[in-house]
């Protein structure tokens, strides 16, 4: 099977068995074995069996209550209006949809590009989701549209070599922003009574560093390496998307409290999945992770082996290659 990506990012080939950089739309394209292309650069995108979109987030201008900040225009308004998918139909055979981002991004668009947007995803063959939530709600948006869960995904291979050497701190999993729920993670954080570590992003706020310590940003294959350095993990984002943390975690067998809507939270760390809001439960399985080492051992080796059998690369092409022929 021929098979095409399409996202903002800038170059045109295939992603080999060693990139540094084998986040998860780089592990798809290479489990795939897909050729990438530039999402606004698509005339040599032809005869492919299928062309995965993998759409640009956008940008909004709103503030947190839906009321306008700016006039500003959303950068991808214009491809929006382009009948992008059509185009792509002319010349190969199915085109599918992935998402990027939580499935409500668009909502915050202004209303030309909502309804662009919906028709977009209209025009397209099937729709591919993050976790089962959204495909619920896919399903609902798109009646009778063809909607599938695609499992986020690592090529662990590339990081084989690393020992996990466990010290006693904890990494929350986000910056303090909404988005990412980084204050409430950080409470919960505390009750290891070790010490914190965060991650930086776009979304680090002002004086985050007088309160704990943060790992510098690293491509793919260094990140791993400093995640493996960590005994706990909690990530209690709120958006719901590919669910990377989690899983990394998961493969070193680092025990993560998180968000239960994530599919790689609630099938790798099953017991200390919690709804986003749950703080009470939150707090209350960080205790126990810390007093009850058989409790911890435990998370630490269902996190494992629920990642060897069910995100593994073999499992994902089996499921993936029968999902991408309808």
């Amino acid at each position: 099977m021929k098979i095409a990506f399409l996202t903002e990012m800038g170059f045109t080939g295939k992603i080999s068995s060693d990139h540094p950089n084998m986040r998860t739309e780089f592990a798809w394209m290479h489990a795939l074995d897909a050729t990438h292309h530039n999402i606004h650069n698509t005339h040599d995108v032809v005869d492919y069996d299928v062309v995965v979109v993998i759409f640009p987030k956008g940008e909004v201008f709103l503030n947190a209550v839906g009321a306008k900040l700016t006039d500003k225009q959303n950068p991808v308004s214009g491809i929006l209006a382009s009948n992008l998918v059509e185009r792509l139909k002319q010349s190969n055979k199915l085109v599918y949809y992935m998402q990027e981002g939580p499935h409500w991004l668009f909502n915050d668009y202004e209303l030309v590009d909502q309804i662009n947007f919906y028709n977009m995803l209209t025009s397209c063959d099937a729709i591919l989701a993050h976790n089962a939530e959204d495909v619920k709600y896919y399903k609902g948006l798109l009646p009778g549209k063809p909607v599938h869960a695609m499992p986020t995904l690592m090529i662990d291979e590339i990081v084989a070599d690393i020992a996990p050497q466990p010290e006693d701190k904890v990494l929350i999993g986000g910056n303090f922003a909404r988005w990412y729920g980084g204050f409430e993670s950080y409470l919960i954080a505390q009750e290891f009574q070790v010490p914190i570590w965060g991650q930086t992003s776009h979304a680090m706020r002002e004086g985050e560093d007088q309160l704990f310590q943060h790992l510098p940003r690293a491509l793919w294959t260094d990140w791993m390496r400093q995640l493996s350095s960590f005994k706990y993990a909690v990530h209690l984002m709120p958006t719901v998307a590919a669910g990377t943390f989690g899983l990394n975690c998961a493969y070193f067998g680092i025990p993560c409290i998180g968000n239960n809507d994530v599919d790689t939270q609630r099938i790798c760390h099953p017991q200390l999945s919690v709804d986003v809001h749950d703080l009470s439960k939150a707090r209350d399985l960080a205790r126990r992770l810390v007093e009850d080492s058989e409790f911890y051992e435990e998370c630490s080796t269902i996190a494992k082996s629920n990642y060897e059998k069910h995100y593994n690369k073999e499992l994902f092409i089996q499921k993936v290659s029968s999902i991408l022929t309808l």
